[in-house]
Formats: structure tokens, C-alpha cells, sequence
């Protein structure tokens, strides 16, 4: 597994003094007032759930703010922690040998960054940026893993693990069918990621950049999604108007 695996949880259930540090500045966050559930008109799936399993691993860990555009880690640095996303989101990047850089995943809230690292005792395999000022909590590696370990969560972070891939594959497989289709199957895991239809934080080109495209051939999907009620937008911010006719045109395709 990649320093990106995630799974979904609320956010922390603790406050911590202000202080800084080279990693990030941390700062004191009380617990945020997330909807347990949500449902987006005309879904046929089941409501939005948070997981709340990993509460009790994070809620007493450190707290790290990002501000937009600053790295997390870099690939190759040494590990020993684990990252949770408690707001904002991140960008997971494969740094190339000619300077670029291939997109791997976005992470957001609830979803853990490093725990690869953590899992091998070896260096992060990835590169993480802010996309967004985002706050994360962050606890040692061998606490996590133990916490994991001692409360049998071991097959749980696994099977998230398993579906995170799932998603991902579900997505690559969708680019074969045109734009439309893997922007539709991008803004519905981003939703399941938030926990709610509205996706705040994430720029127009940085969504084009996970898709591949250019930003204008974002924007022309972007139109046409709006057009067909299924989201409306607002840079940067795109909600979730009709889940059922956005699963409808994930699935058949078209530029």
C-alpha cells in the first residue's frame, strides 16, 4: 500500500496547546460538527456514513495545520507517523525522474496518509501536498499500529484499504469512456470522502489534473454536468445536486 490509504472517521474529540514545528504549525482544534449522515436527492445508494472507528487512535494525537500548496512529505523521507485528514484535502503524487509528477490519489477527511511507511518501518513511497489549508491529526507509528493491533482494526483498515483501490480502479477504468464519465466517478468518491454532496476546497485545476485533462476540457464537462442538473458549481466548490443521474452518467460514458 501507498503512503495515501484512507479510511473514513470524524474528527478529533480533543483539544491540544498551540505550538509549531518544522512539519507543520499545530494548533488547537476542537471537535468539528460534521452530519453523521447525509443523502443527496434521488440516491439509490445507501446515505453517507461516517466511520468513527478510528476515533480513539486520533483523538488524543497532535493536531497539524497545512496551508494551501505546502508538502506534507516528500517521497523517500523517513516515516514514523501516521497523518489523518481531519478538514481540506490532500494531493498523493509519483514523483517522475523528469521533474513531473503523476497523480495517485486525493485524500480528504477521515482518510489516512503514511500508514504504509508505518506498516514497512521504511520511507514514505509518495509525495503529499495541501490542496487546501488543511488540518490533520498525527500519531506515532508504533502507537498507531498497536492502538490498531490491540483493538483488532487490523482487518477493518484492510478491507478500506480494498476499496480505496476498488475506487481508484473503478475511476482509471471509467477513462476509457470519455471525460464525462471519469469526472462523474471522481466527484461521487470525493462526496463518499466529505460525507456530504458539497466538495469545498479542491481548485478546477487540480481536479483536471487527477482526470488527465486540460482545464478547459473540464470546464466543458463541468458545463454539461451542470447543465444536466446533476451538480451545480462555484469555484471552488461543487455540489452534489442529483446523485442518481450522476451515477447515470458515469456509466455510459461520452466526452
Amino acid at each position: 500500500m501507498r503512503d495515501m490509504g484512507g479510511v473514513r472517521g470524524a474528527e478529533s474529540c480533543s483539544r491540544t496547546p498551540f505550538r509549531s514545528a518544522p512539519w507543520g504549525e499545530i494548533i488547537s482544534v476542537g471537535a468539528a460538527e460534521w452530519p453523521v449522515r447525509q443523502v443527496m436527492r434521488g440516491s439509490e445508494e445507501k446515505p453517507m456514513v461516517v466511520d468513527r472507528r478510528w476515533d480513539s487512535i486520533f483523538c488524543s494525537g497532535r493536531t497539524a495545520s497545512y496551508p494551501k500548496g505546502q508538502r506534507v512529505f516528500l517521497k523517500g523521507q523517513p516515516g514514523g507517523s501516521v497523518l489523518r485528514v481531519v478538514k481540506g484535502w490532500v494531493l498523493v503524487t509519483e514523483p517522475n525522474p523528469d521533474g513531473t509528477d503523476t497523480f495517485l490519489e486525493i485524500r480528504g477527511r477521515g482518510q489516512l496518509i503514511g500508514e504504509a511507511s508505518a506498516f514497512s518501518g521504511g520511507v514514505r513511497n509518495a509525495n503529499v501536498e495541501a490542496i487546501c489549508k488543511t488540518i490533520v491529526q498525527v500519531v506515532e507509528s508504533g502507537r498507531f499500529l498497536a492502538d490498531v493491533e490491540r483493538r483488532d482494526l487490523m482487518k477493518d483498515l484492510l478491507v478500506h484499504a480494498q476499496e480505496l483501490h476498488r475506487q481508484s480502479n473503478v475511476r482509471v477504468g471509467a477513462r476509457g469512456l470519455g471525460v464525462r464519465s471519469s469526472l462523474s466517478w471522481l466527484l461521487l468518491d470525493l462526496a463518499r470522502t466529505a460525507g456530504e454532496p458539497l466538495i469545498s476546497g479542491i481548485p478546477q485545476k487540480t481536479l483536471a489534473f487527477a482526470l488527465g485533462v486540460t482545464p478547459r476540457t473540464l470546464s466543458t464537462a463541468v458545463s454539461m454536468l451542470e447543465r444536466r442538473d446533476a451538480i451545480s458549481v462555484r469555484w471552488p466548490a461543487i455540489r452534489i445536486r442529483d446523485e442518481r443521474a450522476l451515477r447515470q452518467l458515469a456509466r455510459c460514458g461520452g466526452d
